[in-house]
């Protein structure tokens, strides 16, 4: 609801509420007018009906003068004969009367009814549109439409909503991985038969290859089960009391022989970072941001890492002078299998999955990242953590 505008919608038992008073007044209203058509007419037909003496009679009684004794006789004897006749009269249009009130209710109520149950029609269209595969469809909201009408429709559009991207996305998965499984496959395929037909030696450094192939799809995997873990909340964590900064300071000095060859050298900050964690999750996070700085920052000369923590919160930063970010690499770097239009190749790109682990693992924690483009040049990536998650879906402890 837009700010300073009232919401004008009803709960649907107030809308029926509504229609059964009004059904009730108007079918008094169309009595109550008929009788006094019926009344007039009766008035009308009995003064006509009447005989000369009755009839002067009547009129000097209407006109408040004393009518003549014999008028006045033949007045009341008229009255007497005819009020059998009137009464049979009276009832059978009271009758009628009721019958034509109860006719034009039903009319009035049907088409007030239907325009109040036209969003459950509108609804039912777009269940049964869905159901035939086409999540596109969406439920109209009717002018008229309840309060719980309107949530039912909402909610609906939203779930097909869900429904259209978890389709989109899991045709888009399916094809890009298909796409980088197919390279090392091909690669192990042909080096594996052409050692098998006498093309190459079984040399050290084509055994070499192949290991490197085989462990390239070994993290393809094994990224692939961490994300599908996590999007189905069973990532386990072995979750301990642990110093972020302790956790990082091997990793860093694993990865920092091949940051200085690709010409990145690190200028590490590491203050006490303490927090609830899984050392192990956190470090392979901290792998993959290294290996996207050593990727797309080589030749930078100085990358800094920063831990430390700030109101309740412990935190990571990775900043590097690489070639900087997009609007929209910013806004797409942790989607599965993206890469910016600089590194479409999967030589240098990478699968696509390191920065979508990364945000799973900080997820899991109830933590978040982000990704943006440093003052001057390069990156800026950032994981917050919090000291003491209030909820952890899927854990377990060791000892």
């Amino acid at each position: 609801m837009i700010f300073g505008q009232k919401d004008r919608r009803l709960r649907l038992s107030t809308q029926l509420a509504g229609i059964i008073a009004a059904s009730t007044l108007t079918c008094a209203a169309i009595i109550i007018f008929e009788t006094e058509l019926f009344e007039a007419y009766e008035s009308w037909r009995l003064l006509h009906d009447m005989p000369p003496a009755a009839k002067q009679a009547a009129e000097a009684l209407i006109a408040g003068r004393e009518p003549a004794m014999t008028d006045l006789q033949a007045l009341i004897k008229f009255q007497l004969l005819a009020n059998d006749g009137t009464i049979s009269r009276s009832n059978l249009a009271l009758l009628m009367f009721v019958l034509t009130a109860v006719i034009g209710v039903f009319i009035a109520g049907t088409i007030l009814l239907g325009r109040l149950g036209s969003g459950l029609d509108s609804l039912a269209e777009a269940a049964r549109m869905v159901t035939k595969g086409e999540l596109s469809a969406r439920a109209p909201l009717p002018r008229f439409a309840s309060i719980e009408e309107t949530q039912l429709i909402d909610d609906f559009n939203v779930m097909a909503s869900a429904l259209e991207r978890v389709d989109r996305e899991l045709k888009d998965s399916t094809a890009a991985i298909a796409h980088e499984l197919r390279t090392p496959l091909t690669v192990l395929s042909g080096r594996l038969h052409g050692i098998q037909d006498g093309v190459f030696e079984p040399e050290a450094d084509q055994i070499e290859s192949l290991i490197k192939q085989v462990d390239s799809l070994a993290r393809i995997v094994d990224d692939l089960r961490t994300l599908s873990l996590a999007n189905s909340a069973q990532l386990a964590l072995d979750l301990a009391s642990i110093d972020l900064a302790e956790v990082l300071r091997p990793t860093l000095a694993a990865m920092a022989p091949d940051l200085n060859a690709a010409g990145i050298a690190v200028d590490a900050d590491l203050r006490p970072a303490p927090l609830i964690g899984d050392a192990a999750r956190l470090r392979q996070a901290l792998g993959a941001v290294l290996t996207n700085v050593q990727r797309y920052a080589a030749g930078s000369e100085i990358m800094k890492i920063e831990t430390g923590t700030s109101a309740g919160w412990a935190f990571v930063r990775v900043l590097d002078r690489g070639i900087g970010l997009t609007d929209e690499a910013s806004a797409r770097a942790f989607e599965r299998f993206w890469r910016g239009e600089q590194s479409r190749g999967r030589a240098n790109g990478g699968s696509g999955l390191g920065l979508s682990v990364v945000r799973a693992i900080a997820e899991a924690h109830r933590g978040e990242v982000t990704l943006t483009s440093r003052a001057g040049g390069g990156a800026t990536f950032e994981m917050l953590l919090p000291q003491k998650p209030l909820r952890v879906d899927t854990f377990s402890t060791k000892g």
